[in-house]
Order: C-alpha cells, then structure tokens, then sequence
C-alpha cells in the first residue's frame, strides 16, 4: 500500500509538470485551436506511464525533480543547461510535452538535427501540430534544406491560420525564394574618416645607427601624424547552377582608397577583380577563385598583380570546421626604379574554427606560412604567422570582431646600410564593432595596432590607428 500510494503521487507529480503547470502540447505547440489531442498523441503519454509504473519510488522522485529543474531553466531561457537534462528524462518517460521542450532547446543551442529528430517525430503522432511544424521548417532552412522547408510552410499554409501566422510564413517563403535564386549579388559601400598615427610607417626616431655611421632621416620619413578619409566598396555576383548542393560562379569587384589630409604620398588606392568556380556540398564548400588588382601609392601607378587563391572547406560538425588554402600572386612595379620589387609569392594557410551558440559566437584561428621571392633577394622573404580571432553576433543587430595576428619574416639577405640579414617580427591587434540600422545602413568603428620589431632599425615603427565610417548594404 505504501508503494502504490508513493508511485501514484509520482506520477501525480510528473504529470502535474508535463501537463498543468506549464502549457502543453496542445497549445503552446500545437494547432492554432486548443482542441483535444488525438488517440495517437494519448498512446504516446500512456505508455509514459507504463515506463513510470516499472521504476521504484526514488527512481519517481528523481525524475521529478530532474523535469522540475529543466523546466525552470528552460523558462529562464537557459536552454544549453536545459538540453542535457530534457536528454536524460526523455531516455526514462518520453511525453509529447517533453519532445517539445527537447526539440526548442535543441533548436536554440543550434542542435538543429536532433530538432528536426523530435518535431518529426511529434507530427507522426499528430500532423495538426502546427506549431511545431512550423518550427521543422525553420530548422530545415537553418540546414538549407529548402525544398522541405517550404513543403512544411504550405502544409501549414493550407490550413488557413491566423494572419500573424500566415504573415510570418511569408517572409520564411520569402527568405526561401531568395536563398534558392540563380543570380545572388550584394554591394557594400562605406565612407570613413581615419586617425592614423604613422601615416608614414616610419621609425620614431630621426637619426638611426647604420653600418659606417649615423643615418639622418627625412621630414616625411619618420613617424607622422595625420588623418585620412577612407572609402570602400565592395560587390559581388553569384549564379548557382540549379543543384542545391553543387557548382556556382562566383565574382567579385572591390575597391579601396584612402586619401590622407596632410602628406598625399602616402595616399593609397586599390582595384581588384576576381572570378571564379564554388563547389557546395552538404559539409564541404571548394573555391577556386583567380584575379588581377591594380595598386596605386601617392599619385602614382605602382604595381599590378595576378592572383589565385584557391581554398578547401570541410564541417565536420556544425560545430567544426577545418580549411585549408593556397595563394599565389605575381607582382610587376611600374616604375623601372622598383624593378627589384617584381615579385612572386606563395601562400599556405590552415584555419579551423569553432561554431557555438547557433554560430552566434565563432572562434577561428589561422597558421601560415609565406614565401616571398623578388627580384633582389634583400627583398625576398619567408614568414611563418598565426592569428586567432573571435566573431560574436550580439543582440541589436550589432557584431564584435576580434582578432590577435604574430608574423615573423626572415629575410634572405642584408637590407641597404645594415651588415646582417633582416628579421622582423610584428604583432597586430585589430577589434571591430558594427551596428546596423534602417535595415540597410551600417556604422562600425575599427580599432587597429600594429608593432613591428626588426633588427634594423629602420624598419623599426609602430602605428595605431582608429576608423570610423558609415555606409550601406544590400
């Protein structure tokens, strides 16, 4: 008698938290009407009490206060903490309510195929659950699996829901249209104003120790001061060519200059075209892009460069990734006087990167290494480098970009009035907020420092600078 009285109040217990004191099935996600569940959907729940009627009183008492907790902390929106927890109860009594909480928790840490798992799951026990079918095809968007998405979009259009449904079903429609359309382009513009430090790039010091003596230098040759106006646009045009998974076209036009108030020599400005083949598959994304960009320094030409930079993709989880690529450019000067400069260079590179929170929070890092040869090997180099950086999306439409970069360089021969080869390292800091507004304007604010350390000293400089632009996309 005892034991009966104890099994019941569990069950009591259990179902007073499933079904009483939170909304259930039926119309937090469920029909649009508040109406009965089906047969199927009591089978399910009975046979949850079967599962019950097999474990002793503790094993009742601790699956309680397990489902308590989750849904406390579900409530509190903490659903990374909720998941695991929702996780355990369902492996003992699986509830139509606890498939929900499941499969939303799933859903809000970017679990979006174990979602899919329990929403499917839920409608083939009662397809009229709207709600959730709705909530399928956000996953299923999410995983770009468009044609299912809309599938469950129209099932649930048919059913003539309430117009703040049928309005929101639209604009997921809408977003399908526009992720599955043949031509995709996007131009972002922005104009900006840029305090820089050391325009020049230069040295603090004037006089510095040189082989044989003492090098004096120029007014414009050490570290200056100055402010410059910064204009961007980029722009680029996709063509899919029709598979969901398969080859695109990809090219891209950008351009950049910055204008500097005070000493013009330092102006710089920048052209470049790409085009070239995307592979897309389900976890693997190819790129093999090839380009030409024209440079100018002052007002003058001064080099042209030919690029390819292909690259390899592959997501092992949506939570990790690992790329791999390859750069090649070949540069030409302009001006006979840097004919020493012509150069080729080659690039490898390696980048994993860490997927969190519905790739809200996104953790990259890179490690490199650079061949550079020219014409006068004083010029040539070789460079090993690393970077790790961290993107978060915050709330607002806002975005924070971090990012800490170590490059050395080893030099290949002795620079002009030094007796020993070259070796620079340099460490770079670079932070980034952005803010969109008006749905199709930005302002970010960019912060960036750099400080070179080399064993000639003319070489030698640090440089800060902080930008500030405004601009459009779309």
């Amino acid at each position: 008698m005892h034991f009966t009285s104890r099994f019941y109040h569990g069950i009591i217990l259990f179902f007073i938290f499933s079904f009483l004191l939170f909304p259930a099935v039926s119309a937090e996600a469920g029909d649009f009407s508040t109406g009965p569940e089906t047969e199927i959907s009591e089978k399910v729940n009975d046979e949850a009490i079967e599962k019950l009627r097999e474990m002793t009183p503790e094993e009742i008492d601790a699956l309680d206060k397990k489902l308590a907790e989750a849904l406390i902390l579900y409530y509190d929106r903490k659903f990374g903490q909720a998941l695991p927890i929702f996780r355990e109860v369902a492996g003992q009594a699986e509830t139509m309510d606890i498939m929900w909480w499941l499969g939303t928790s799933a859903m809000k840490v970017g679990e979006t195929r174990l979602a899919i798992e329990k929403f499917k799951k839920m409608l083939e026990i009662n397809p009229d659950l709207h709600r959730v079918r709705l909530e399928l095809a956000t996953a299923y968007f999410k995983l770009q699996r468009y044609d299912e998405a809309r599938q469950e979009l129209e099932t649930v259009q048919a059913a003539k829901p309430p117009e703040a449904v049928r309005k929101n079903i639209e604009k997921l429609l809408a977003a399908i249209d526009e992720s599955t359309r043949k031509v995709v382009w996007h131009v972002r513009f922005s104009q900006g104003l840029q305090f820089d430090d050391n325009a020049s790039s230069g040295p603090d010091q004037r006089e510095l120790a040189v082989t044989g003596g003492t090098l004096t230098l120029g007014n414009e040759s050490v570290k200056l001061r100055d402010e410059a106006l910064i204009t961007n646009l980029m722009g680029n045009v996709v063509y899919d060519f029709g598979e969901r998974q398969g080859l695109m076209w990809n090219t891209t036009g950008a351009f950049y200059n910055s204008a500097y108030q005070s000493y013009s020599k330092f102006n710089f400005m920048m052209v470049d075209f790409t085009t070239g083949p995307w592979w897309v598959g389900r976890r693997d994304i190819v790129k093999c892009p090839v380009g030409y960009k024209e440079q100018y320094y002052g007002s003058e030409r001064l080099s042209h460069v030919f690029h390819i930079n292909p690259s390899y993709e592959h997501y092992f989880s949506p939570y990790f990734s690992l790329a791999g690529s390859y750069s090649f450019n070949k540069e030409f000067y302009y001006n006979t006087t840097n004919a020493s400069l012509d150069n080729s260079q080659y690039r490898y590179e390696i980048n994993p990167s860490i997927y969190l929170a519905d790739r809200r929070h996104i953790i990259s890092a890179a490690l490199g290494f650079e061949d550079r040869n020219a014409e006068a090997r004083r010029y040539c180099y070789d460079a090993w480098y690393y970077s790790l950086s961290y993107l978060t999306r915050l709330s607002a439409k806002t975005e924070l970009f971090v990012r800490y970069k170590w490059t050395e360089r080893d030099y290949k021969e002795k620079p002009l009035l030094y007796s020993q080869d070259r070796k620079d390292k340099q460490h770079n800091i670079m932070a980034v907020l952005s803010q969109e507004f008006l749905e199709y304007f930005f302002a970010t604010v960019t912060f960036n420092y750099t400080d070179n350390d080399s064993n000639a000293s003319l070489y030698e400089f640090d440089k800060t600078t902080y930008t500030f632009d405004v601009g459009f996309k779309f």
